[in-house]
């Protein structure tokens, strides 16, 4: 059964133009899916991040938007953000296989790397008896990911 995630989700989808961009109101949406605005919210930042290849711009306030973007045209840049941005702290394996896709769909990581990455980085390669996982597998994805970025400028 589909929840209200799915079909924000799905409408937010369906509606985005050839561009793959679209301008929202938190308020209008919550009020025409008859939920919350933190609903909204985390339709966002969980289905909408940079892992999976979004960009969220948003203003607060009267008049507030939120534009949500598509990233189309992958260069280094993105990679240096999504390195600064999500691989700072800790990460989840869910999280850590989005970011893989989207990596592999923009054909900087290869289906078999991308597999080769997640047995690394899965939770019972990370076994410990504290629950350190989301630390090292951030630690292991960023020395990865820097790694490939400088041996594709050397080529």
């Amino acid at each position: 059964m589909a929840t209200v995630s799915d079909g924000i989700e799905k409408f937010i989808l369906s509606n985005m133009d050839k561009d793959s961009s679209i301008n929202l109101s938190r308020n209008e949406l919550a009020d025409f899916f008859k939920c919350a605005p933190s609903q909204i919210n985390y339709v966002l930042t969980t289905r909408f991040n940079l892992n999976r290849g979004y960009i969220i711009q948003s203003r607060r306030g009267g008049g507030g938007f939120i534009k949500l973007e598509k990233i189309q045209n992958f260069n280094d840049n993105y990679i240096f953000k999504l390195i600064d941005e999500n691989l700072s702290n800790e990460i989840s394996f869910r999280d850590a296989i989005y970011l893989l896709e989207d990596l592999v769909g923009k054909q900087f990581l290869t289906l078999s790397q991308a597999k080769i990455i997640s047995y690394a980085i899965s939770d019972k390669a990370l076994s410990s008896p504290i629950k350190i996982d989301g630390i090292l597998r951030v630690g292991i994805l960023k020395n990865i990911l820097i790694n490939i970025l400088k041996e594709k400028k050397s080529e």
